[in-house]
């Protein structure tokens, strides 16, 4: 925690230069997104179920991420480094050592030609459409598929930018959102993104991952497939997603699982916007999730441009599943979960 005291100090320090700087290449910025969920299921743990890693926390006022980033970028080169806190670093990162729990993001970048760069390091990864920045997705909190595939990837990447349309990634790295590699394992995972926006207001994208998440010993090759497309029009905009995965299994050829999304946004006059969604995520052996389960969500949210680098946001959120696999207080479980979630984001 003291290194992003101390980055913030440093950012703190050049802000009366910040002109200078961004003049040349360099760009500083910061996010805070703070957050209060209430579950009417009253975890006595105050933590929502094991599927979810943002916006954690029940019944209390709480930071889901906060950032530091300075960022340098010319023709040939560029990087970045960003220092986080918040529950999103704290879940996510719950088994990395205490210095990469700190990380949001560090790489470096080389241009090898023309249309291709080369980075290397802790970057987003290519997988999905949501970010972990919240003022960057429809959705005050995250589908169950984001939730549940990486959110950044380590290791080295490949962009090759044929055109102003078609964007192609390559990844080879520590394995799926590792920032180190689990004891025994010594194979690289590797994964391959294709993102074409044939014209304004849409995007298609395709991306997969291959990789061994268990000790040599134990080889289990995991494949998984990640499709979405998004259709701005006029007021309104559209997504739609799905997952497909399998993974080798001991007892069986392989174990599967999938995942779907769908969500619709409309803007309402300058300020407000509003976004429905309904989600359906099943693991039945339990290959990403905590135990075999079937879980769907229904979500709506009313967001606030309260400033154009501030965004207020409140939502009602459902969880269905047909076991009974949410917590009530006591020890007993239900087949529900409902909260209402809202945050209050600015970037500078």
């Amino acid at each position: 925690m003291k290194y992003f005291y101390l980055l913030f100090f440093i950012l703190l320090s050049h802000f009366s230069h910040a002109q200078i700087i961004q003049q040349n290449g360099w760009e500083l910025s910061g996010y805070v997104e703070t957050y209060y969920s209430y579950e009417f299921n009253q975890p006595e743990n105050h933590l929502r179920p094991d599927f979810l890693y943002n916006f954690k926390r029940h019944n209390e006022f709480s930071v889901n991420l906060a950032f530091l980033r300075a960022k340098y970028e010319d023709e040939n080169i560029r990087g970045n480094v960003a220092l986080m806190t918040g529950t999103y670093a704290q879940f996510n990162l719950a088994n990395e050592p205490a210095w990469a729990q700190m990380v949001y993001e560090a790489s470096v970048g080389v241009r090898l030609y023309d249309k291709i760069w080369l980075d290397v390091g802790i970057m987003p990864s290519h997988i999905g459409f949501e970010s972990a920045e919240g003022m960057e997705t429809w959705h005050l909190s995250r589908s169950l598929l984001a939730e549940n595939s990486p959110y950044f990837l380590t290791g080295g990447r490949l962009t090759y930018t044929p055109s102003e349309e078609l964007e192609i990634t390559f990844w080879a790295g520590n394995g799926w959102q590792n920032v180190q590699r689990i004891r025994g394992n010594q194979s690289l995972a590797l994964g391959l993104g294709v993102n074409y926006q044939p014209f304004d207001g849409l995007e298609i994208n395709y991306s997969n991952f291959f990789g061994n998440e268990y000790p040599q010993t134990l080889r289990l090759n995991r494949f998984y497939n990640n499709f979405y497309t998004m259709y701005s029009f006029g007021k309104w905009g559209a997504t739609v997603g799905a997952d497909y995965g399998v993974e080798e299994a001991i007892f069986r050829a392989f174990n599967q699982w999938y995942a779907y999304t769908a969500s619709l946004r409309r803007q309402l006059g300058e300020k407000f916007y509003v976004a429905i969604r309904a989600d359906h995520y099943s693991d039945a052996n339990g290959v990403i999730l905590n135990s075999g389960m079937e879980v769907t969500g229904y979500s709506v949210n009313l967001d606030y441009q309260v400033h154009p680098k501030a965004l207020a946001r409140i939502e009602l959120r459902q969880f269905n599943s047909p076991d009974p696999i949410f917590d009530l207080p006591a020890g007993r479980v239900s087949t529900g979960n409902t909260a209402i979630n809202s945050s209050l984001a600015i970037r500078f």
